[in-house]
């Protein structure tokens, strides 16, 4: 049995000599090995060729000391070209996102985008891009980049606050045209990042998703910072938008309880459907003054040089009348009621709406002239409520 043994070791040897005994292929792997692995463009090829060199003639005495130089310098060799081909990925993506924004190539800029920060996960310059398009496709009626927009926008907010660092060209930052360091595709200063940010989650979900109790914080938010946001009219517009459209509704609910009123039998149901009719009125009351509150300051700082600038600014002093007539049941006074109104602070929109209830006249009107009942004080005899109409 030792004897089979020795002769089947001695059979191994002569064969693995016999692989060895190839000195052309040897040579000619050498020489490309050599002459490839200098240049990054050509490293690939050495590895090859040095992946071939080893399976073959690794264990070769002759070459040994080549083989075993060749062993130490593969893994150097496959991490620069694995760097050099991410790099080239990075840069292919970067050439698609850029071009995406330049071109209005949005599905390019978001595709390319998610893989840039698959691979640069602390991006910022990536993620306001990609947090603001969904923005200004909503002004267009396109919601389709809604979801990413709010997600990609709330990480970068959370990025700049925590020290996100600026853009870098040739080892320095990047300064915008005043002087602050640059973020993004658009050289926003972080604060400045942060507003359009912050302005695009407000916006999104307010008028894009119907999501106005997420929305209202954002907007009273910015009209408290002290960037641009506080000074445009669209923040408080949007906040005027929500207290017009709940007095609306509560407006509409109160004719229905006038109809209801008359037909009670008793005195005592009248007056207790008498005092619910009032509360419902001064709850209108209530919204229907932070309404014109909030439009009010909205009308103020809007311009008005472009036909559409004027159309809006004509549009919320409409909605400022309509409020002031069925608040007030009169047209006196708007512009005198709004300039002390909007001298006061600007009431948070999360703040509990408190109802305002009128002084009771002393005699019960009527007027018919108006086919709708105005959300205004009831008069009252003491016993039913009668509203008057504009």
């Amino acid at each position: 049995m030792l004897a089979a043994v020795f002769v089947a070791a001695g059979s191994n040897s002569a064969l693995a000599q016999a692989g060895c005994d190839n000195p052309e292929e040897i040579e000619a792997l050498d020489k490309k090995i050599r002459e490839t692995y200098p240049k990054l463009a050509t490293r690939k090829q050495a590895i090859d060729a040095g992946k071939t060199f080893l399976e073959k003639y690794g264990a070769c005495e002759a070459p040994k000391e080549f083989a075993d130089w060749l062993k130490a310098q593969m893994p150097k060799w496959e991490e620069s070209v694995a760097k050099r081909d991410a790099a080239e990925k990075l840069g292919a993506l970067f050439a698609r996102f850029d071009g995406g924004i330049s071109g209005s190539k949005y599905d390019d800029v978001y595709s390319a985008g998610k893989e840039l920060l698959a691979a640069e996960p602390e991006n910022v310059h990536v993620m306001i891009p990609l947090g603001l398009i969904g923005l200004s496709e909503s002004y267009k009626k396109n919601f389709k980049y809604n979801d990413d927009a709010l997600r990609y926008a709330k990480l970068a907010i959370d990025k700049l606050k925590a020290g996100a660092a600026p853009k870098v060209r040739d080892g320095k930052p990047v300064l915008n045209k005043e002087g602050k360091p640059a973020y993004s595709t658009w050289d926003f200063s972080k604060e400045e990042a942060i507003d359009e940010l912050t302005y695009a989650i407000a916006y999104i979900n307010f008028y894009a998703k119907s999501d106005k109790k997420t929305a209202l914080p954002i907007y009273y938010e910015l009209s408290q910072s002290n960037g641009k946001f506080k000074g445009d009219p669209r923040v408080y517009g949007a906040v005027g938008d929500f207290y017009f459209e709940e007095a609306t509704k509560i407006r509409k609910e109160i004719p229905p309880m006038i109809e209801k009123q008359k037909a009670l039998a008793t005195d005592e149901e009248k007056l207790k459907m008498d005092a619910e009719i009032e509360a419902k009125i001064a709850l209108f009351n209530g919204y229907a003054e932070r309404a014109m509150d909030a439009f009010g300051r909205a009308h103020k700082l809007a311009p008005s040089s472009t036909p559409a600038e004027k159309t809006y600014k004509d549009n919320i002093y409409k909605a400022i009348e309509d409020l002031y007539k069925w608040r007030f049941e009169k047209e006196t006074g708007i512009n005198e009621y709004i300039a002390s109104t909007i001298t006061k602070p600007f009431p948070n929109p999360m703040s509990e709406v408190k109802p305002v209830s009128d002084p009771k006249p002393a005699t019960t009107t009527t007027n018919t002239t108006s086919s709708t009942p105005a959300a205004t004080k009831p008069a009252t005899n003491g016993k039913t409520a009668v509203t008057t109409k504009p």
